[in-house]
């Protein structure tokens, strides 16, 4: 085991050990005030374990630090020391709201449906595309799309006209989305 990891929380228990210097009090002294364990605070200053909230809340309280020492206190409290330089030069807040981004593979076959169910609430329209399978033909949910109403009119107008370009023409060629009524 390093000596980072048999202190995990040695940035804190180094700032409460410089709080109680700087006051001029003794390990004793400070124990004695809280009603700790002297070996507790020994512990603590020495980054082996963290305070529980309670106590880090009547040091707090002892040190009489302000409302932003005493949030850096506790942020320290929150991270093992390995982890506070990269919080300091990330910002906290950043390393705490890390994004995970997942990339999916687009999946480009084409899924063939027997039947499709439509549903419309508040938020848009909901299409369900079914297939049928085995003997008795029961359908089953191969894919869903999500859309907004404009969406929904706008893909209904295209698959319209391409329905219709095909029966003129028998060709295949894929048509372009009609424009809005606003362009």
């Amino acid at each position: 085991m390093t000596q980072g990891d048999s202190q995990p929380y040695k940035a804190l228990g180094a700032k409460i050990k410089h709080l109680r210097q700087q006051w001029q009090q003794s390990i004793d002294e400070v124990s004695t005030t809280l009603e700790i364990d002297r070996k507790t605070l020994r512990e603590i200053e020495s980054g082996k374990v963290v305070p529980t909230d309670n106590l880090l809340d009547m040091l707090i309280s002892h040190f009489l630090l302000t409302e932003e020492q005493a949030e850096d206190l506790r942020s320290l409290a929150l991270l093992p020391s390995e982890q506070v330089g990269e919080a300091m030069l990330g910002g906290l807040e950043d390393m705490l709201m890390k994004q995970i981004v997942m990339y999916m593979p687009v999946d480009n076959r084409i899924v063939y449906t027997d039947s499709m169910n439509a549903t419309v609430n508040k938020h848009g329209v909901v299409l369900q595309f079914m297939q049928s399978t085995g003997k008795d033909s029961k359908s089953i949910p191969v894919s869903q799309v999500g859309m907004s109403r404009e969406h929904a009119e706008r893909m209904i107008e295209v698959i319209k006209s391409t329905l219709d370009h095909h029966d003129k023409s028998g060709d295949k060629k894929l048509l372009s989305p009609p424009k809005s009524k606003d362009q």
